[in-house]
C-alpha cells in the first residue's frame, strides 16, 4: 500500500515557484509594537472593514 505524506501531498498538489524559498521562524522571534492604542487599532479595522 501506497503511504503518502501530508506534507508531500499538500507540496505535489501547490508546488512553489522557483524563487520561493521556505522561511522558518526562529523560537526567539517576537514581533515589534505598532505603538498604536487599542482605539487606534480598532479605529483602522473598522475603516478597512467598512
Amino acid at each position: 500500500m501506497n503511504h503518502i505524506n501530508t506534507a508531500t501531498a499538500v507540496a505535489a498538489a501547490k508546488p512553489r515557484e522557483n524563487d520561493e524559498a521556505v522561511r522558518r521562524v526562529a523560537a526567539s522571534w517576537k514581533p515589534f509594537p505598532c505603538l498604536l492604542t487599542r482605539r487606534e487599532l480598532q479605529a483602522l479595522i473598522a475603516e478597512q472593514l467598512g
